[in-house]
């Protein structure tokens, strides 16, 4: 779950003051061009995108169970 906060930005430390130091601290960032962080970003997003997928199966799986359920006692009586 670390790594989803790290790809929504929840990690990112804010920044002090508003003047110019402000500036370095962004340039310094985690998104700065560093391959890791981007590893890491797009890790996450491939996690996210896997456990959607899953969630969206078992919905179907579940409306499915549900439908053949109800179909199943229509048909009987």
């Amino acid at each position: 779950m670390r790594d989803l906060e790290e790809f929504r930005g929840g990690s990112v430390p804010p920044s002090h003051g508003g003047g110019e130091g402000s500036t370095l601290a962004v340039s310094s960032s985690w998104w700065s061009g560093d391959p890791e962080a981007k590893r890491r970003r797009r890790v996450a997003g491939y996690k996210a995108h896997a456990v959607e997928a899953r969630v969206k199966a078992s919905l179907r799986k579940g409306f499915r169970w549900i439908k053949d359920r109800c179909t199943g006692l229509v048909r009987r009586y």
